[in-house]
């Protein structure tokens, strides 16, 4: 019985299956680093997310919607500002800080906060909780 010879099509095919299990490992173990650093780590991160949002309702608010994946638009309208103010205002946590990712998918923007912010507990937190609440308010009753 002859062999099956191997087509080019599966050997790439088997290829991009092992990068996918290859990536799932390392999507695996950054999210383990990143747990252990947080707990860790937790008063630092929350101390400097604190001098990065500083009273600013807003970035608060930011940090609030982008728990989950959010299309850039749809952002700036919860936020109720004008699209072409939200890199200012997303800006600090962006970059470095990498609090918030900014992921983009042809020619559109979305966000997401980090794991990290999630794992240190942000909507449990008083001084953040605070700040949105107020800036929740201050948008139902704009003065």
């Amino acid at each position: 019985m002859a062999r099956k010879e191997k087509k080019p099509k599966d050997d790439m095919y088997d290829k991009l299956e092992e990068m996918d299990n290859k990536l799932e490992l390392i999507r695996s173990d950054t999210h383990s680093l990143n747990r252990i650093f947080s707990i860790a780590h937790a008063p630092v991160v929350i101390q400097e997310l604190k001098e990065i949002v500083g009273k600013s309702k807003l970035r608060a608010a930011i940090l609030y919607y982008t728990k989950d994946e959010i299309g850039a638009t749809e952002l700036s309208e919860k936020l109720r500002i004008d699209l072409r103010n939200l890199a200012k205002a997303i800006a600090p946590l962006l970059g470095n800080k990498a609090y918030v990712a900014e992921i983009k998918k042809g020619r559109k923007k979305f966000f997401q906060r980090a794991g990290l912010v999630d794992s240190i507990g942000f909507e449990s937190i008083e001084y953040f909780s605070n700040l949105v609440k107020a800036w929740e308010e201050e948008e139902r009753d704009p003065k």
